[in-house]
């Protein structure tokens, strides 16, 4: 029996990717990279990194989140503004505490600049192999692993991380089927200059219009005064919407009473594109077939905010983990590997249910005024809504009937 050519292959060198290869480089463990793009590259999204990604960056091996700091050009973010259907609105900062001489807990970055950081530390290590500019054609498994053929490569390695985003290669050694639309939402975005009345701290901005319930245009400052724009919807609220997405998005840049002031002067610096973002609402085998399915491909975007960065890096944590004792056991068998299934589930199937519900609560215009307008009044509301970005416990009691007749309606 031939010997694997790599010990791991990595499908797709996003953040996912790029995370799981990491973390396992510093360990000598031979990895190979396939990427059909070439490097540095643009992603469609928000830019807007979570304080999760910091904190996954700070666990990383070596100097990369003071090399995040030092290096890339970004805006610090330390909060979110909401605004409501009746155009009330409460800023929600990230932190209780502010310290200006400490780093933001979070931050906005083009995916451009990003993900070329992380790729580029991949460089250093002589066990790591990229394929750049190679898309995957097949995936295959094979006695001693598994096999991707690209246009120009057959490459073979004991184990495969899934990364390669939402129309993944790798889910079909998963056997996974197609999810329905309505775990599915459609993001569209363009960049512009000169939008105003930016928050003074950089507080990204979700504004929830009624026509758009429950999804909402989004508003993200970003390096040199530019903002990159954007509007998210659910895949199966499009249907019968005589208007595509692109001329509904400028169309409410342009005219919605609340916007159009903001970006009457503001010059558009790029077209609108649109990409989908699979929803953790959908269940679905990650594991098995000697590959594991990360980030995107793992159906890993938060249902109601959008988020997808910091939750595909941490899947590319635990499955680097996951990998690891595969490695050091020899033990390469689907039970072993449906470890990741379990990790995965503890670490985001409570997140992902109330974030699920948050949604459904989104559509009603009344009562987003309703939650907006109490917090506005009451500071002790506001350090709630805060306390949750980083308490998951108290993040589920915005879904309970209790959070509301006891800390909205008193």
């Amino acid at each position: 029996m031939s010997k694997p050519d790599y010990d791991l292959v990595v499908l797709g060198a996003g953040p996912a990717g790029c995370t799981v290869a990491l973390k396992l480089a510093p360990l000598g463990i031979r990895i190979a990279i396939i990427e059909k793009d070439v490097f540095p590259r643009d992603k469609i999204c928000g830019d807007a990194l979570s304080g999760k990604v910091m904190r996954v960056l700070q666990r990383m091996p070596g100097d990369i989140y003071a090399d995040f700091l030092r290096d890339v050009e970004k805006v610090p973010s330390r909060g979110i503004r909401f605004v409501a259907p009746n155009q009330k609105g409460v800023d929600i900062p990230f932190s209780l505490s502010y310290d200006p001489g400490q780093p933001a807990p979070g931050y906005i970055c083009t995916r451009r600049n990003f993900d070329a950081f992380l790729f580029d530390r991949l460089r250093a290590f002589s066990n790591v192999t990229v394929f750049q500019g190679e898309k995957a054609v097949r995936v295959e498994r094979v006695d001693d692993g598994i096999k991707v053929f690209t246009e120009a490569h057959r490459i073979g390695g004991r184990l495969l991380a899934g990364a390669d985003g939402a129309q993944s290669m790798a889910r079909q050694l998963m056997n996974a089927p197609l999810s329905a639309k309505k775990h599915f939402c459609v993001g569209i975005r363009a960049y512009f200059d000169g939008v105003t009345d930016l928050h003074p701290e950089n507080f990204i901005e979700l504004i929830f219009l009624k026509t758009l319930l429950p999804g909402y245009f989004w508003i993200f400052p970003s390096a040199n005064g530019r903002v990159n724009a954007g509007l998210g919807v659910m895949q199966d609220t499009l249907r019968g919407r005589r208007e595509n997405l692109s001329a509904l998005f400028l169309r409410l840049a342009k005219e919605d009473p609340l916007l159009s002031p903001r970006f009457k002067n503001a010059a558009q610096i790029s077209k609108p594109e649109a990409h989908i973002l699979p929803l953790g609402t959908f269940g679905l085998r990650r594991s098995g077939n000697r590959a594991l399915l990360l980030g995107d491909a793992a159906f890993l975007v938060d249902p109601f905010s959008g988020e997808g960065i910091g939750n595909a890096m941490a899947s590319g944590e635990i499955a680097a983990d996951i990998f690891l004792q595969c490695f050091n056991a020899g033990d390469f068998s689907d039970t072993m590997l449906h470890k990741y299934d379990l990790r995965i589930h503890h670490r985001f199937s409570t997140e992902f249910k109330t974030s699920a519900m948050m949604q459904k609560l989104a559509h009603s215009s009344s009562l987003i005024n309703f939650v907006i307008n109490k917090a506005r009044k009451s500071q002790k509301i506001r350090n709630r809504l805060t306390a949750m970005f980083t308490n998951e416990d108290l993040k589920k009691s915005l879904v309970r009937p209790g959070f509301y007749f006891k800390g909205l309606f008193r």
